[in-house]
């Protein structure tokens, strides 16, 4: 993996309204975000953890644990209605264009995912370089069988009870006919240009 540079990104806004202040919020001791940077800081796949937020509390515990936060996230790219995308990307094209570093992947990894592991860091990285097809990696997680999409049902305004999508669930009357997983998304890794480029990860 030494021809490609790795560097993850940890996107952290202060303005959650359901749970104020999640991202410093305590979880076994430690704050939340620790738990993300840690995980980066030690997979041996990546070569700097910055953190992205407009958050000076926010910054200051995440310099405490060892990320870099070379610039703080612009107040428009910290509303509830940005995705996590935006600010990724401001913090790549300062990265770029400011201070002249150079790497070709770029790891996401939301805060709100303390058990994401240096394992799964490195994984999703070797993936996308051993395939060059790919653009970006994300994990799954397996759709329990009682929970499935397909098994998803409401009242209707006659007050019949419907599945939501009664065609699928028709098609795949087995467990193992239905797919089995979803797309997680505690974590993310994608080529630099699929991300300056698409603008998505």
């Amino acid at each position: 993996m030494s021809e490609y540079s790795v560097i993850c990104i940890i996107p952290a806004r202060g303005g959650s309204k359901r749970f104020p202040r999640k991202n410093i919020a305590s979880l076994a001791g430690r704050s939340l975000i620790s738990y993300a940077i840690k995980a980066a800081l030690e997979a041996s796949s990546i070569k700097g953890v910055y953190v992205s937020s407009e958050d000076r509390e926010i910054v200051e515990v995440a310099k405490k644990e060892g990320a870099l936060v070379p610039i703080m996230r612009p107040e428009e790219l910290a509303g509830d209605t940005v995705t996590a995308d935006e600010p990724v990307k401001h913090l790549v094209k300062y990265l770029l264009e400011n201070l002249k570093e150079s790497f070709s992947i770029v790891v996401v990894i939301q805060t709100t995912s303390p058990f994401v592991r240096p394992d799964h860091i490195n994984s999703a990285v070797k993936m996308l370089i051993e395939k060059p097809f790919l653009d970006s990696v994300t994990t799954l997680a397996e759709v329990d069988h009682r929970g499935h999409p397909y098994n998803l049902s409401s009242v209707s305004r006659d007050e019949k009870w419907e599945f939501i999508f009664p065609e699928k669930r028709l098609s795949a009357v087995t467990r193992q006919a239905k797919p089995i997983f979803h797309k997680f998304g505690n974590l993310f890794a994608v080529r630099t240009e699929t991300l300056l480029q698409k603008g998505r990860f």
